[in-house]
């Protein structure tokens, strides 16, 4: 694997789905700011009926297949559920500056239909997670041999009162880096650096910002005789921001609620070069710092930002006998072509912001060509109408969309495509075939449906744009109603993409690493403190057996674990003396399990400071493994020992502190004003209140003595407890505080169960890891067969989705456990056990493999080859099962950690 950039983007195409809104295709400008181009496609039942694609709640369709690399996908509009009338509206490259259109409507009832289809043009700012403001970019003018720097852009920012997040930047912001509106650069200095005491955007509270210092170099091309020093700003709070600069000369920010410039002049001239600008704040006001120009002071008055308007509206050339129009959109350099091959064709303007209310109100207006809404957005229609269909009957209709530098060029290349619309479903034909799976064994035949739509949401479910590290990026969303980077459930999403693609698994992982040495962002955080990429790395180092993903991620994922086990960058997670790791300071959320009783109860008790879950501190062993067996594979020796010591700290931790035997599980424990145990956290009737999967997850660690392995082992299985009949629990169902309709309790989530299937191999319970995976998948398929849904969870209850209806995120261990047992070419080992080397044999007919056990004792390996009769052979204890044909089940008790070889080769053959 090549592993050679460090961006946080994804390496794919320009053309994707990479909207917000609504569903088709989009494109990124090559400018990378953050605008991004949207063109719709969507049926409709003529003078009747339009249900608009919101990608953000329900909307009649669905992600149907899709290549790995995104070259093409096809999405089902559900017009007459279920299949009745609908069409298939699919994408394939023409090139690499256009796409194919092509849109295969189907009427499977016995009456006529006549449909519609629009294709829909608009252009969008960037708007940052979570906010309900575009930045739409500023125009700034400097006077002559003036430097300018944006506020953002410091060397250094120090906080007088350091916080848990110095080195862990919420979405990977720099200190103090927050989105204004109105802003040059779009995001500045804010979230309460140099003010008085407040509260942060999402009602955190922030401390005063007296002492609080940031620092710039600011280079002249000249030298200047009177410098100024203008400083763009806003300033929400009552009284005046106050700075102390390394000149001595003291800032005076007064109160703005709008983007202001404020000027100081300098004492001394300034020599050409560069120099050190320094503002220590007074901490007053409530000054947000946007940008800075030095120069002249008689030329200050000429320094002027002037924010750009909307760039949603487009001036548009239509070639109406042609059969396209051009598109150019004020902030995209690029110009947009749209071409159609159909007779009857309407180009309308539609005047408003949203097409979900709007576009319903207006179905039955025929005559305008402008359709006037609030005026806030704009969308080009192409209206396709009418589109008949006899009872029975299937048409395909093609169109184009592309982009080139000037509307001249677009309108030479929609020629060109025009020219070639006859070769159109050739190209569809020879691009389609990337739209399937890989093959599967017989067995595999009845899940068939839920993974190709697992496959299609997870290799979909990217956005543009996310904006981390300074940079605007595609990113593997776990649904698009969250456009935002989200860590835990990434790591998810990217061991969910290696099982077809190893780069799209790679590049998820590789969004959340940093450089060694960034004393900002350890790592990019969003939500959960869960070390999700160490389970990704994991896999992928499996699926490779790549030196050089190894070393590549090594580093950053040291840099990853200081931070997330309290070693390192100022984190706050191992600040009580009982050696537990404790994440409140980051998020609310300890495992991902937003409703989990013992969490609420921490919160709801204000514990936050002296209170330890168990997941965090279990995750901790198992990272500290992965990364120890790495480091031995790296020969970093010293390392090595000490990430081994490290787990068995922990495990001590937990051991000592964590294990309460009357409940059988390990509690949350309560700690004392010194940090010192205090016993453990119950619920009102004093029972442990961690009964559920985060009391039993020191299992998947590693962690438990044989005795509490088995007791737990037991409470798994059992339907008493977190065993249901769509799978594991997630809280214990005799705990008093079990409830039937929660987020997570009283539901099953994948990525859990995944952790304990994994644990299962390691102690070589092939049956249990089966029954998780199977009931799983089972489960999975009967909701996609269903409602051709992809969803969060089950409620144990009905045994029914629920949810995000379009999720890959924590349900992507689906796609792990059909691979595990039924893709030939896929073996699976637990934690324990690394995989140094695999050669299949063509067509997946045998394996030798290389493989180290990290740990004494028995475990378990999945092999799924193709069908055949089979001749194993390993120097260890083996037992071997075949559990269908071609997945062969294998048991081997390991006497001391090292290397073992692995052969499962066909009868008579001649190999080794």
């Amino acid at each position: 694997m090549k592993t050679e950039y460090q961006t946080h983007d994804l390496s794919l195409p320009a053309w994707g789905p990479y909207t917000k809104q609504y569903s088709g295709i989009s494109h990124i400008p090559a400018a990378n700011d953050g605008v991004r181009f949207d063109l719709a496609v969507f049926p409709g039942l003529y003078r009747r009926r339009v249900d608009v694609p919101n990608v953000r709640f329900e909307s009649g369709y669905h992600v149907w297949k899709a290549a790995p690399d995104l070259s093409c996908y096809t999405l089902r509009h559900e017009l007459e559920w279920k299949d009745r009338v609908y069409a298939d509206v699919s994408f394939a490259p023409l090139g690499e500056n256009a796409r194919l259109i092509r849109v295969e409507c189907c009427n499977g009832t016995d009456t006529p239909q006549n449909l519609v289809l629009h294709y829909m043009a608009s252009a969008h700012d960037p708007v940052p997670s979570y906010r309900r403001f575009a930045l739409t970019g500023a125009e700034v003018r400097l006077p002559e041999h003036a430097a300018f720097v944006l506020a953002k852009d410091y060397d250094d920012l120090r906080f007088a009162v350091p916080r848990p997040t110095d080195g862990l930047g919420w979405d990977g912001m720099r200190r103090a880096e927050e989105p204004v509106e109105g802003f040059a650069g779009g995001y500045g200095v804010g979230l309460g650096f140099g003010c008085a005491a407040g509260y942060g955007p999402f009602g955190q509270p922030l401390p005063g910002g007296a002492g609080d210092s940031v620092t710039y170099t600011v280079t002249l091309e000249r030298p200047l005789r009177q410098p100024c020093l203008c400083v763009r700003y806003v300033n929400g709070g009552g009284e005046a921001s106050g700075y102390t600069l390394s000149s001595g000369e003291t800032l005076e920010l007064p109160p703005a609620p709008q983007p202001e410039v404020a000027r100081v002049r300098l004492s001394g001239p300034m020599a050409a070069g560069p120099h050190t600008l320094v503002l220590t704040a007074a901490g007053t006001g409530g000054a947000k710092l946007d940008c800075f120009a030095l120069c002249e002071a008689a030329d200050s008055g000429a320094f002027c930002v002037t924010p750009r308007g909307s760039g949603a509206c487009p001036e548009m050339e239509l070639y109406e006998k042609e059969g396209f129009l051009t598109l150019k959109y004020p902030h995209i350099r690029e110009c947009y072509g749209v071409l159609w091959d159909y007779e009857s064709v309407q180009v309308r303007q539609i005047e408003n912001s949203e097409l979900d209310v709007f576009l319903r109100e207006t179905v039955h207006d025929h005559v305008s060509s402008t359709l006037h809404g609030d005026g806030k957005g704009h969308f080009t229609n192409v209206f396709l109408r009418p589109i008949p269909l006899a009872a029975g009957q299937s048409k395909r209709v093609y169109g184009a969309v592309c982009s080139a530098g000037t509307p001249e060029e677009a309108a030479a290349l929609c020629r060109e495509l025009r020219a070639r619309r006859e070769s159109f479903e050739a190209v569809w034909q020879a691009a389609s075939p990337a739209l399937e799976p890989a093959p599967m064994l017989p067995a595999g035949e009845p899940f068939a449906l839920g993974g190709q739509l697992m496959r299609a949401v997870l290799c979909t479910n990217v956005v543009y744009p996310v904006y981390t590290r300074g940079q605007y990026i595609r990113h593997n969303t776990p649904g698009r109603w969250w456009d935002s980077l989200y860590t835990w459930d990434s790591g998810f999403i990217g061991m969910g993409l290696a099982q077809f693609s190893a780069r799209r698994g790679f590049d998820c992982l590789n969004a959340y690493l940093t450089p060694p040495g960034d004393d900002e962002a350890a790592f990019i955080h969003h939500g959960s403190l869960v070390p999700a990429q160490f389970y990704l790395f994991a896999e992928l180092l499996n699926r490779t057996q790549s030196r050089a993903l190894a070393e590549y991620c090594y580093p950053r994922l040291m840099q990853y674990y200081a931070f997330f086990t309290g070693q390192a960058g100022g984190s706050t997670t191992a600040d009580l003396q009982s050696g537990l790791l404790r994440p409140w300071d980051y998020f609310y959320n300890s495992g991902g399990w937003d409703d989990y009783p013992p969490q609420k109860a921490v919160h709801e008790q204000r514990l936050e400071k002296r209170c330890t879950p168990v997941v965090t501190t279990a995750h901790a062993v198992r990272c500290a493994r992965i990364l120890a067996y790495t480091a031995y594979l790296l020969a970093h020796g010293e390392d090595a020992d000490r990430l081994e010591k490290d787990a068995e700290r922990f495990t001590r931790a937990l051991q000592e502190h964590a294990w309460d035997e009357g409940a059988g599980y390990f509690g949350y424990v309560l700690h004392d004003e010194q940090g010192r145990t205090a016993g453990f956290l119950r619920d009102a009737s004093g029972v442990n209140h961690n009964m559920g999967l985060g009391g039993a997850s020191p299992l998947f660690a590693g962690a438990c003595t044989a005795e509490q392995a088995e007791g737990l082992w037991e409470k798994l299985a059992s339907e008493e407890h977190l065993w249901s009949a769509c799978g594991l629990s997630t809280v214990d169902r005799s705990a008093p505080y079990y409830r039937r309709d929660g987020y997570w309790n009283g539901a099953v989530w994948m990525p859990y169960q995944w952790m304990f299937f994994k644990a299962a191999l390691d102690a070589g319970k092939t049956g249990f890891a089966f029954r998780i995976a199977d009931t799983a998948l089972r489960l999975w398929q009967d909701e996609c067969a269903a409602s051709y849904h992809c969803f969060e969870h089950f409620m144990i209850e009905s045994r029914r989705g629920a949810g995000w209806h379009q999720f890959g995120g924590l349900s992507a261990p689906v796609a792990q456990w059909f691979a595990a047992y039924y893709v030939p070419g896929t073996l699976t080992t637990g934690f324990d056990v690394f995989v140094q080397c695999a050669r299949w044999l063509p067509g997946n007919a045998g394996l030798e493999a290389e493989l180290y056990c990290t740990r004494p004792g028995r475990t378990a390996v999945l092999a799924a080859l193709a069908p055949g009769k089979m001749r194993i052979s390993c120097r260890l204890g083996v037992a071997a099962e075949q559990r269908h044909a071609g997945l062969w089940e294998i048991t081997l008790d390991v006497e001391q950690p090292g290397p073992v070889r692995l052969n499962l080769l066909p009868e008579g053959s001649c190999a080794e």
